[in-house]
């Protein structure tokens, strides 16, 4: 066990423990909790198991639940496992804090502040988490910004976006974006010099030595082996190596990104509509085809989407990124869907071409929690937040 202490009690109603897989149904109901937002009932759900869906989080999992003691019903949870990462061109263990719910019979009875007397005890090594809170999220925000309840420390990394890409705006306005941010960003390729192919397993050692050079460039990307794809290791769980394509100028690797479909372990359900949507749903389909918008759902059937994995170029080479996107849109619609997502750090220079892309936006914040120095300290500035999309 990587915790300090596998079961520590904090009063004689509820006791803190590490999750066992005997725990799966109460993790799967706690995180299934439904809620409204924009007249739809939406439940989160990790079928047929929490612990395999988080697979795709951790290398080193760590669940936690607060156990009734009387009824032994659970009634809250939290994450704060980690994975191996490029910290300034290094590879650490990042930590990553999430998931955490609180049973709504179950609030005001200080069952966060447990969760934070818990986090002090067992956080170490190393002494802080990476955290994701979208802005819609009012409640996390509130419990980790103000640092009230005994949470941590919060430390502000920037503002990320996770677009769920439907379609494009005008594409004569991104051709003479890019022509025109070529002039003055040597970085950046020409279409005609780009030569692209579905990954192979000769790709493998290629492909890993890309990711390292990306490193230079890029904080917190996972430190990959893509050697465990090909074993079918459970943190690529749902892709293959055959879901990703890569990107050539010269013959040398500049370009690569998966196609990745959870849906067999992650699923957004619909429990509901609201009346008004009901009944002009096929309406709004309609209209959402013909405007490259993304459909909503029957009732009982859940959002279909792919998530776009190792997005990864030079951070100023905007062209090969946007032919990426164009790429992984249409491989997508190939598939059925048409509908791809990614997430970028405002600080990204590929972050401007989200400007010309049509689809969901969610706007959230990165940063860091810990009860000790600030770590924002440790980390190389000039390199820019890297977000898996699919393991957040």
């Amino acid at each position: 066990m990587d915790s300090k202490k596998t079961q520590v009690t904090q009063n004689k109603n509820f006791v803190i423990r590490e999750a066992t897989l005997l725990d799966d149904q109460s993790l799967k109901n706690l995180i299934a909790v439904p809620i409204t937002t924009r007249g739809v009932l939406l439940s989160f759900q990790r079928e047929p198991s929490y612990f395999n869906a988080s697979d795709v989080l951790y290398k080193k999992k760590l669940h936690f639940i607060i156990e009734d003691t009387e009824t032994k019903n659970i009634v809250a949870c939290y994450s704060n496992g980690y994975r191996p990462c490029y910290v300034n061109g290094e590879i650490q263990n990042i930590r990553y804090i999430c998931d955490l719910r609180v049973d709504q019979n179950s609030r005001g009875k200080s069952l966060v502040k447990m969760v934070g007397e818990h986090v002090k005890q067992t956080m170490y090594a190393p002494n802080f988490s990476q955290l994701i809170i979208f802005n819609d999220n009012h409640a996390a925000r509130a419990a980790v910004q103000t640092g009230k309840m005994g949470m941590p420390d919060y430390y502000d990394e920037g503002m990320i976006e996770t677009l769920t890409l439907t379609g494009f705006k005008d594409i004569n306005k991104i051709s003479r974006f890019l022509q025109s941010y070529k002039t003055s960003n040597p970085e950046c390729s020409n279409s005609d010099e780009i030569l692209s192919c579905q990954a192979g397993p000769h790709h493998i050692a290629l492909i890993n030595e890309f990711i390292a050079k990306m490193a230079n460039d890029y904080n917190f990307l996972p430190a990959y082996d893509f050697r465990e794809l090909l074993n079918q290791h459970h943190y690529f769980r749902g892709i293959s190596l055959s879901d990703f394509h890569l990107y050539f100028k010269d013959d040398k690797l500049v370009g690569i990104f998966g196609l990745w479909d959870q849906h067999t372990f992650k699923q957004t359900k619909i429990l509901n509509y609201s009346l008004i949507l009901q009944i002009f749903r096929p309406i709004y389909n309609l209209f959402a085809h013909a405007t490259q918008r993304m459909p909503l759902p029957a009732q009982g059937d859940h959002f279909k989407y792919h998530l776009l994995h190792t997005l990864l170029c030079h951070p100023k080479d905007l062209t090969l990124h946007h032919q990426m996107i164009l790429d992984a849109y249409q491989i997508s619609k190939k598939h059925g869907l048409g509908i791809i997502s990614f997430t970028l750090s405002h600080r990204d220079p590929r972050y401007t071409l989200n400007t010309f892309y049509k689809g969901e936006k969610l706007i959230g914040m990165h940063g860091f929690v810990s009860f000790e120095e600030d770590p924002r300290l440790k980390f190389d500035k000039n390199r820019i937040p890297y977000f898996e999309v699919g393991r957040i």
